[in-house]
């Protein structure tokens, strides 16, 4: 059985543990989702996971554009990819047979590379910028799920907020200036958010559309990142289990599901939360008042027997779904709330994909390249989780590089991409 986030001090809520319950309130547009503003307001108040369903719905029209398939395929195969295989083959530079690594760090660098691109960061070469990201990112990884911090939300909140200053003067002034000049000339722009954002909302203050930035930055870096070193733990035990998928570890239709199976299990947060606007009955006949405050458990949820089946507590990639059903679950939401990063990080996510010539997922690509590379995991030295947080991230994973692609092996990428 695998284990699961604790949801605590939220006891004057609703909580609802049923999945089609929790997607049906999903799918209302009597709910508002009030996760991000009720401890991390002054980090992400008034961007588009915060806005109502019409609002949400116009601006997510706006930014949906920047996930074309040629866009995907450019973070999937020219972005995550070449920076996670730079990282892996230099784990080997010091002459070690089967060098040791955090790969939860040499996972996160290669997903900020993608962050970079979908928001509009123009340059990370600059020695100390990648770190420098990284740890910005973090805090507002931080402050976006404060909510489910152990101690002092308030400081974790005031930690992120310094962090947005510092980010806007390093990264987000000067990609903002640079295309607003470039625009203005008439000249063409990147394809990424701050570029869009100038093009639909020129007219927002400063600090507007370094929230939306931000959201986006931690949507796209901080989740992906605590997400793929538990997809990657549940696949290494599954192949102890059943060995004979070993041989599917380049496989990008296993590997969808794999990691799908993995998001189920593992929701980037333990819970969504949702304020009643007026007074509604689901469909399931339920009712709920205005301004009733709703917690739907998504751990419970995405554990459903009735949906998943007696197992539903357990990691199988080969689980059948019943019609209609998402192999992730709920973990992306549903309804007009969708995540919008679900096309970036696992494509459809229902194992359909058999080419490489086509999106499948940063996180489906990203565990294709580091098991080309034998990861294991030292009992003596396991992964380690943090103890300031709910919501089960790591703090360290390492793990043995046991294996080392032959000269000349491309791995994915190597057949043509036709974007």
């Amino acid at each position: 059985m695998t284990q699961t986030q604790v949801i605590a001090d939220h006891g004057e809520m609703t909580r609802i543990v049923d999945y089609h319950e929790v997607q049906e309130v999903l799918r209302s547009s009597g709910f508002w989702p009030s996760m991000f503003v009720r401890v991390s307001g002054p980090l992400l108040e008034g961007t588009l996971m915060t806005l109502s369903v019409e609002e949400h719905l116009k601006r997510r029209r706006t930014e949906v554009v920047m996930f074309s398939r040629a866009q995907l395929m450019d973070y999937e195969l020219r972005t995550v990819v070449p920076a996670l295989r730079e990282q892996l083959e230099a784990a080997f530079a010091g002459g070690a047979a089967a060098p040791k690594v955090d790969i939860m760090r040499i996972m996160r660098d290669a997903l900020l590379r993608v962050t970079a691109k979908i928001v509009g960061i123009d340059d990370l070469s600059e020695p100390g910028a990648v770190d420098e990201l990284r740890e910005l990112a973090e805090h507002f990884g931080e402050g976006s799920s404060a909510e489910w911090a152990i101690h002092d939300r308030e400081a974790v909140v005031a930690a992120a907020v310094a962090a947005k200053d510092r980010f806007g003067e390093r990264f987000f002034l000067p990609a903002l200036q640079r295309r607003r000049a470039l625009l203005e000339a008439g000249e063409e722009a990147p394809n990424d958010l701050t570029t869009l954002l100038l093009r639909n909302y020129g007219d927002w203050e400063t600090e507007k559309l370094l929230r939306e930035v931000i959201f986006y930055v931690t949507a796209s870096a901080n989740t992906t990142t605590h997400l793929a070193p538990h997809v990657l733990q549940e696949v290494l035990r599954h192949f102890e289990r059943h060995p004979q998928d070993r041989d599917r570890a380049a496989d990008l239709s296993f590997l969808q599901r794999a990691v799908s199976e993995g998001l189920r299990l593992h929701p980037t947060v333990p819970a969504l939360l949702r304020l009643a606007l007026q007074d509604v009955t689901l469909p399931s006949g339920r009712t709920f008042t205005a301004g009733e405050q709703l917690l739907l458990d998504l751990n419970a949820a995405n554990r459903d027997e009735r949906v998943f089946g007696p197992t539903a507590g357990e990691y199988d990639p080969h689980r059948p779904l019943p019609a209609r059903t998402t192999a992730y679950g709920l973990a992306f939401g549903d309804g007009a709330h969708t995540c919008l990063g679900r096309q970036v990080a696992v494509g459809a996510g229902n194992g359909s994909i058999d080419r490489d010539d086509i999106p499948a997922g940063v996180l489906i690509r990203l565990l294709q390249e580091v098991l080309r590379y034998q990861p294991a995991i030292d009992p003596a030295d396991p992964p380690v989780f943090r103890d300031n947080t709910a919501t089960m991230r790591f703090a360290r994973f390492p793990v043995e590089l046991r294996g080392r692609p032959a000269a000349g092996d491309a791995g994915a990428g190597r057949c043509p991409v036709h974007v």
